[in-house]
């Protein structure tokens, strides 16, 4: 069991964020033992003819037999708009020291021709093999499940928010207690570091760091995986551009993750201007919401344009 003490400050500092990297490092954990994710089975099939290519001799020394993973191939995220390519960045940078210590830490030995190139290269290729496919789907569900949350938080406070976390999940007075996780217990305190709350579709109970004192993380199981993988081919892109319109189809189809006019501007390459006219007329309808995040509006898809697009659960 892990314990995070927090005081007021620190359960007003509490913050969401999605990790693509970490739910690639996390897959690993499906594969390796498929029977402990249950939920998963549809995309662990699914996957199944391309699983022999990768590059086992590297993938093989980032999850060990326990499903512990170097806390450096997991970098803790800091925002739910995480994009993978700054955290392969991150992972690129790690020291030698800390390369060394984690994986021995991990595994109990370190092969000599390990290296962080071999394992960026193996992710990239595991990424676009594995996780691409499928990710937008994962990444609705996670958007989701957060939304949720702050739902949560606002109307009825931190504590519950905590509290409805997953079973293996509690918090009370002032101490956020997680079961499942570890065959040591220990305690540590918050004190002003912040704790990311990170919701993952590969816990399957919670998912903590590795290593004791490591920045405060907590992974846990978001709503709604059990329809995760009942879609099994979304509509096709032509039917849903015929329906709204290409340039709208084409909206939906990058609001993966809740975006910007701005944003999407420069990914369509039109005029701000246009894509607010599209938004306008997707919220008026029902298949976007909007969100005002400081100076930012944020449009994300609504239910109702996942069950249209099928990127949903």
């Amino acid at each position: 069991m892990l314990t995070y003490v927090l005081n007021s400050q620190d359960l007003a500092d509490v913050r969401f964020a999605v990790s693509p990297v970490s739910e690639m490092v996390l897959s690993l954990r499906a594969l390796r033992d498929p029977g402990r994710f249950p939920l998963q089975l549809g995309w662990v099939r699914a996957v199944q003819p391309q699983v022999a290519g990768l590059d086992w001799d590297v993938l093989r020394w980032l999850v060990n037999d326990t499903m512990g993973s170097p806390d450096f191939l997991t970098p803790r995220p800091t925002s739910p708009l995480t994009q993978l390519s700054d955290e392969l960045d991150l992972i690129a940078q790690v020291d030698s020291t800390t390369f060394r210590n984690q994986l021995v830490a991990v595994n109990g030995e370190l092969p000599d021709d390990l290296s962080i190139d071999k394992i960026i290269e193996a992710l990239n290729e595991y990424w676009q093999t594995m996780m691409a496919p499928y990710w937008n789907r994962m990444r609705t569900l996670l958007s989701a499940d957060i939304s949720y949350r702050g739902h949560v938080l606002t109307q009825q406070g931190t504590g519950a928010m905590l509290n409805g976390l997953g079973p293996a999940i509690s918090f009370a007075d002032g101490r956020l207690k997680v079961d499942r996780v570890a065959a040591l217990s220990r305690t540590e305190e918050i004190n002003g570091r912040g704790l990311v709350l990170q919701p993952t579709l590969f816990g399957p109970h919670a998912v903590i760091p590795f290593d004791p004192g490591a920045d405060p993380l907590l992974g846990y199981p978001p709503r709604g995986q059990a329809h995760l993988w009942s879609v099994v081919a979304p509509p096709s892109r032509h039917d849903l551009a015929q329906l709204i319109g290409t340039p709208r189809a084409r909206i939906l189809e990058l609001l993966t993750h809740p975006r910007t006019t701005t944003d999407l501007a420069g990914e369509l390459k039109v005029t701000p201007s246009a894509v607010s006219q599209h938004l306008q007329l997707l919220r008026r309808t029902g298949l976007v919401e909007s969100e005002r995040t400081g100076k930012q509006v944020l449009y994300r898809p609504t239910e109702l344009a996942d069950l249209l697009t099928g990127a949903g659960a």
